[in-house]
């Protein structure tokens, strides 16, 4: 596996379009707004995307997480990747496709029903569900009418979260070990945990299509070893064994754990059980509803008011009302048209059944005011204990506070007051209600003029995406928030905000920004746009590192510096990056050899020029003067340039001292030292003065 391959236009544009056309309805919703920005401009984006990655100076960002309720009253979490971050796993899914196929293509449809592959070159990434699981339910009336009526369901606890990435990158690549590859690893750490003190080496990013097709490959070896045992059916993690005796489905039982043990997945004892199905029905009842909330498409087709009710009552019963069937009532909330029968079931069922809180919310967001809404929503942002429903009550609330017909004055400030407090306690675990809340404040800032969008300033660049399309016009003046959407490094908040730009005829200059204070997906999306029409900024990684590790102010062109020299310079730079933190001694070995390109081409531009501060840097034989002595205090680029200088010839002298460059110091004649952390920091802090110093005689 070689990032060049990763990062290839091709390999970029399918993983793009795949993420676009992707079935995964309940994720890509969040980012609708961001995703239209991006398009906007993808060329130009998906082209500075491969000159990051080619670069190195792509770095992927921790997600933020979303909690949606299980029937069990844990959670099923949600991880929110950066846009950028999704290409990238969706760019490496698309190869461990290339490289798994070939061992798929056997098991499909006769073992494995799940996440099937559309043909290799296809925008669209998997097949239709629909039509996997219905393979799955013929499998299953196949084996029951052949014989085979003992079952057993077996599940795993916790199955994305489990999944070795050591284990996931060997079963893709068995024999491949090399830096690229162990670069994908760190990018799966990074993407499995909220923050790096978490960082683990296991678990996948729920919600992105990529993940689901990875954790395919990481059952791929038990699918292969279990294949010719007739009673082996699995789709996901919900495996199905089949049997025309209970000893025989125990045989399987006791095979496929140990796999799973062995890949360090967990089964979950306390749900297998094995039965002896009397008919096809029983045995396609035990199966666990796939009608899944990531996968179900809220724009779908509609269904009479009739068929409506007679599919949700279908779904519930007893006293109190309870759900039975949660495909059932998933699928008639979704397609029903408002109905006030059936919103009066609804809103009894929400606090009894907060698993299925996207469902209810989306079937009240059908509905214009209701009083009974309302009041369920006031009372579940004070008192229920799940973070999840509280933020879509407040997201129901926001819609509401609006019409004349709901809250009164002091309820609408009790709110305020409340949602002000969730603002500013922020909580990862919390990431629904924080956005409810600060969704509730944009839309009251309408009303009450109280510029309470100054409270977005400090979220999350996520949250801060997902609120763009409510900006109050209070958060479009100068010093409001928008400017500081368009200025994060993060370019989501700045890309939510672009089509609103455009449509109020504002450019960065009326935040008192330039285009330089602006990422370049941003700059590259208002340029498509016609806001701004300055030429596109080349993507310079030498200045992103810099920048990243130094604070270097990225205001000159290091491509026009170095010229030919830039890819020397920059795998230099690149090396001494790797290392900064895991060896010391070698990073400082690299950084040096970083100075001494850099200081050389900079010599030819003050040579042309008649620069002052120009020096010899060839001798009357034509070798390279020493670099030592090219920077000796008495000559002169020290004497004009005495910061860059003094720097460079102190961690030259530092360089020549260690052990990898000499086994003893040339005139004390005592063993030579390796760089410790206190010597590194302070080079580093050095550091960002000269580079600073240095890029301002640059051209």
């Amino acid at each position: 596996m070689k990032i060049a391959m990763l990062a290839s236009k091709q390999n970029l544009e399918l993983a793009w379009r795949r993420i676009t056309t992707g079935s995964n309805h309940q994720y890509k919703r969040l980012y609708r707004s961001i995703y239209y920005a991006y398009e906007v401009a993808h060329d130009a984006n998906l082209k500075d995307l491969r000159q990051r990655l080619l670069g190195g100076t792509f770095k992927p960002r921790h997600p933020d997480r979303i909690f949606v309720p299980k029937s069990s009253g844990l959670h099923r979490p949600l991880t929110l990747l950066n846009v950028e971050d999704q290409i990238v796993l969706q760019a490496f899914a698309n190869l461990a496709a290339k490289q798994l196929q070939k061992f798929r293509v056997p098991l499909q449809f006769k073992v494995v029903f799940s996440n099937i592959l559309e043909k290799s070159d296809s925008i669209f990434f998997f097949r239709s569900w629909r039509e996997t699981y219905r393979a799955f339910q013929g499998r299953i009336k196949k084996q029951f009418e052949g014989g085979m009526k003992w079952v057993g369901d077996f599940d795993l606890a916790a199955f994305y979260d489990t999944i070795s990435h050591e284990l996931l990158l060997r079963t893709i690549y068995p024999r491949t070990s090399n830096s690229d590859l162990n670069w994908i690893g760190m990018c799966l750490r990074t993407w499995s945990s909220a923050h790096a003190a978490s960082d683990h080496a296991h678990g996948l990013p729920q919600g992105p299509l990529a993940s689901d097709f990875l954790a395919e490959c990481f059952l791929l070896p038990i699918d292969l070893k279990l294949q010719k045992r007739r009673g082996y059916t699995r789709y996901v993690d919900d495996v199905r064994l089949f049997g025309a005796t209970e000893d025989e489905v125990r045989i399987y039982l006791i095979e496929l754990e140990r796999l799973c043990r062995e890949r360090g997945l967990i089964p979950q004892t306390g749900k297998f059980a094995i039965k002896c199905a009397k008919n096809v029905q029983e045995a396609l009842g035990m199966l666990p509803s796939i009608s899944d909330p990531q996968h179900e498409g809220i724009g779908g087709e509609k269904i009479g008011k009739n068929q409506a009710r007679k599919t949700f009552l279908s779904a519930v019963g007893g006293k109190p009302i309870q759900v039975t069937d949660k495909t059932r009532l998933r699928y008639s909330l979704y397609r029903a048209e408002p109905d006030s029968y059936l919103l009066n079931l609804v809103l009894r069922l929400i606090p009894r059944h907060p698993e299925h809180a996207d469902a209810f919310f989306v079937y009240l967001g059908k509905f214009d005011y209701r009083k009974p809404i309302e009041r369920l929503c006031l009372e579940l942002v004070t008192k229920n204990p799940y973070p999840y429903i509280r933020g879509e009550a407040w997201h129901v609330l926001a819609k509401y506070c609006q019409d004349p017909r709901s809250m009164t004055a002091q309820n609408l400030n009790s709110l305020i007051s409340r949602a002000i407090n969730i603002a500013k306690n922020k909580s990862a675990e919390n990431f629904v209600e924080l956005w409810g809340a600060c969704h509730f404040l944009c839309v009251s800032d309408e009303i009450t003029l109280a510029h309470l969008s100054r409270f977005l300033k400090y979220q999350p660049p996520l949250l801060q995406s997902f609120l763009g399309p409510v900006l109050p016009n209070n958060a479009f003046g100068k010093g409001e928030v928008v400017g500081m959407f368009l200025s994060r490094s993060t370019p989501e908040p700045g890309l939510s905000v672009c089509s609103m730009l455009h449509e109020r005829g504002l450019t960065p200059s009326s935040f008192n920004l330039t285009v330089k204070d602006l990422p370049t997906q941003v700059v590259n999306t208002l340029n498509e746009l016609g806001v701004i029409s300055a030429p596109r900024a080349k993507v310079d990684p030498i200045a992103e590192i810099l920048f990243a590790r130094y604070g270097t102010p990225p205001v000159k062109s290091w491509c026009k510096l170095l010229l030919n020299e830039y890819v020397h310079a920059l795998g230099l730079l690149k090396q001494a990056e790797a290392t900064f933190a895991s060896g010391r001694s070698f990073w400082l070995a690299c950084q040096n050899s970083f100075n001494q390109t850099i200081f050389l081409a900079l010599q030819r531009h003050l040579a042309t020029i008649k620069h002052p501060a120009a020096c010899t840097i060839i001798d009357k034989n034509g070798q390279l003067v020493d670099f030592g002595v090219t920077l000796d205090a008495s000559k002169s680029f020290s004497k004009k340039c005495p910061t860059i200088g003094d720097c460079f010839r102190v961690m030259n002298a530092r360089r020549n001292a260690l052990p990898v460059s000499h086994p003893y110091e040339k005139k004390t004649a005592g063993q030579s030292q390796y760089l410790k952390v206190r010597e590194r920091d302070q080079f580093v802090g050095r550091l960002r003065t000269t580079y600073t110093d240095f890029e301002a005689l640059m051209p």
